[in-house]
């Protein structure tokens, strides 16, 4: 049944969208309206009920809503542990793997894991108290250590090389070591940070429309010299809202590497030992010598320059690439060194050199 108090759009509401309202007067008996009734020709009635039609003109445009553009929070991220504002659960099951490429240690709350496998975690919470169905986590990969907290993990200059890199050209995700699992444009996942600003901190957000579980991977190796270079690392997950308000925060260890078991035995070891589990020495078994040992390390000669013999090669095409890869080596090893503090000018004489040789060979072809 219609009302009569039902009215037409307001006209100044359609007024902004530039619309027009054609009326439809209808009758209506004893303030209802019997569409069946009026059909057969039953209804009589001098009221009428005003029902508009909406004309929209053919080159009308609805405007799009603004995509949403998570925020890249600056400086060191908290490492605090929250959950109590929404029961914030961060789960990770390591005992069903691919091959063994994936272990989760309980006692040292640790990811084990290859390079460029998936790993899955699981995101609880309570949604009631939470001010939206659709949340965001956010996953920031940090150095465990104090001493480290100011630096901002990124990925070494090897695996961040455009050879290493076929499907984006993207800064924000070639130099984030942490990916998720979903194909790179996947309109709910999103790629933070800013490679120009070493503050902004790498990350990756996803947007879920309530507790769910989400698989993510690692681009880079804890052994990778100029990268993570053998340091600890965490990854913290944030539960957040569109506006980037918190409501949530947990961490979990990570150890990207070629051998996950073996490194989860012998770190979870190690951990054991140092709780207090010594073993003792036999009684028969003479004492340790208390003599001071001195570690001899040896200088690396990566900073020697070396000439090479002449070569001859087969091919004008293969003899530049030998260059051109000489120059893309020797870059690399400068970057190397000077986040290292080291000096340079050998490096920047060999490219100088490189380049200048690049250019004469292709000016020949």
């Amino acid at each position: 049944m219609f009302k009569t108090e039902m009215g037409t759009p307001n006209s100044q509401d359609l007024d902004l969208f530039g619309l027009e309202v054609e009326h439809t007067f209808l009758p209506v008996v004893g303030n209802d309206f019997n569409l069946s009734s009026y059909l057969n020709g039953d209804a009589n009635s001098e009221e009428t009920l005003d029902v508009g039609t909406i004309v929209v003109p053919p080159d009308f445009k609805l405007i799009a809503p603004a995509p949403f553009i998570p925020l890249s929070p600056r400086g060191p991220p908290s490492r605090k542990d929250e959950s109590e504002l929404s029961n914030f659960i961060v789960e990770i099951d390591g005992s069903h793997t691919q091959k063994k490429k994936f272990l989760y240690s309980h006692m040292l709350n640790r990811i084990y894991v290859q390079m460029g496998v998936n790993f899955s975690v699981n995101f609880n919470w309570d949604v009631s108290k939470v001010p939206q169905m659709q949340m965001y986590v956010r996953a920031t990969v940090v150095f465990a250590d104090a001493n480290q907290a100011e630096k901002r993990v990124e990925r070494c200059l090897q695996h961040a090389h455009v050879t290493s890199n076929t499907q984006t050209t993207d800064e924000v995700v070639v130099h984030n070591v942490l990916r998720s699992a979903r194909d790179i444009g996947d309109p709910n996942v999103y790629y933070c940070g800013n490679r120009a600003e070493t503050d902004c901190w790498y990350s990756v957000v996803v947007q879920f429309n309530g507790p769910t579980g989400h698989a993510y991977n690692f681009v880079c190796s804890n052994s990778c010299s100029s990268g993570i270079n053998r340091r600890n690392i965490d990854v913290i997950f944030t539960l957040e809202d569109a506006s980037g308000v918190v409501y949530g925060r947990q961490s979990v260890g990570a150890r990207v590497c070629s051998s996950p078991r073996r490194d989860k035995q012998q770190q979870e070891s190690e951990a054991q030992l140092a709780g207090g589990k010594r073993r003792k020495r036999p009684q028969d078994q003479p004492a340790e010598d208390k003599t001071k040992k001195i570690k001899l390390e040896v200088v690396s000669d990566t900073q020697q320059v070396v000439t090479l013999p002449e070569i001859e090669v087969v091919g004008s095409h293969a003899a530049l690439n030998i260059l051109r890869h000489a120059y893309n080596l020797m870059e690399t090893q400068r970057s190397t060194a000077h986040s290292y503090q080291q000096p340079v000018e050998e490096f920047d004489r060999c490219i100088a050199n490189l380049k200048k040789m690049i250019d004469e060979f292709e000016c020949k072809k």
